[in-house]
C-alpha cells in the first residue's frame, strides 16, 4: 500500500515514464531518495506513522469510495485527484482527473483544500466521483487515459495497454523487462 501510495505522489507533474526510476529509487533509500522532497518528503514520512492504522481502516467494509477519498486525502501531498487514483489502483473504482482529464474533458477540478474538515472533504469527493461517472467511468478513465499518454510519448510507450501494463511493473520491479519487450 505504502509503494502505491508513493508511486502516485511521486507521479504528481511529472512524466509517466520517469516514475518507474523514481519508486526504484525510493525503494533503495526511503525518505532519502533524491526524488522524495517537499510534499513528497511529508506524504512519506506521514505514512510511516499511520501505514497500519490506514491499511486497516481502508481495507474495512464500512467505507465506500467517497469515504476512502476522504480518508486518503489525509496523506500530505495528496488531493482529490491523487486520492481518485490511488483507490482505482487499490480497489478499481473512482478514477483520476488529473490536469490531462481535465483539460480533456472540460471539466473544473473540485475546490478542495487540506483544511477542510473531514464531513466536508466526503461532499467534494461525492462530486468528484459525480465527475468521473459523468466522463464514462473508471473503466472509461483508465484506459482512455492510457491511450492517452501513450499518444503523447509515443517514444516511451507502445500503446495503451503498455502504458496499463507499466502501473503494475513499477510496483513489482518488473517495469525494466516490460519496457524492453514492448518497445
Amino acid at each position: 500500500m505504502v509503494f502505491g501510495i508513493m508511486m502516485v505522489a511521486l507521479s504528481i507533474q511529472q512524466r509517466w515514464s520517469s516514475v518507474g526510476e523514481q519508486l526504484k529509487d525510493y525503494k533503495l533509500h526511503g525518505r532519502n531518495s533524491k526524488y522524495v522532497w517537499g510534499n513528497k518528503l511529508k506524504t512519506h514520512d506521514y505514512l510511516m506513522v499511520v501505514k497500519d492504522e490506514l491499511y486497516n481502516e481502508l481495507m474495512s467494509d464500512t467505507l465506500n469510495a467517497p469515504e476512502m477519498i476522504a480518508v486518503l486525502c489525509r496523506i500530505p501531498g495528496l488531493g482529490l485527484a491523487k486520492a481518485g487514483f490511488v483507490v482505482q489502483l487499490m480497489f478499481g473504482g473512482v478514477g483520476c482527473l488529473d490536469t490531462h482529464n481535465l483539460k480533456r474533458f472540460n471539466l473544473k477540478p473540485v475546490p478542495y483544500s487540506a483544511t477542510l474538515k473531514h464531513d466536508t472533504v466526503v461532499r467534494k469527493a461525492w462530486q468528484y466521483l459525480d465527475q468521473c461517472q459523468e466522463v464514462g467511468g473508471s473503466k472509461y478513465l483508465w484506459n482512455s487515459w492510457c491511450n492517452l499518454i501513450a499518444e503523447k510519448y509515443p517514444n516511451d510507450f507502445a500503446d495503451g495497454c503498455h502504458v496499463s501494463a507499466v502501473h503494475l511493473s513499477y510496483l513489482t520491479d518488473a517495469y525494466n523487462n516490460v519496457i524492453t519487450e514492448v518497445v
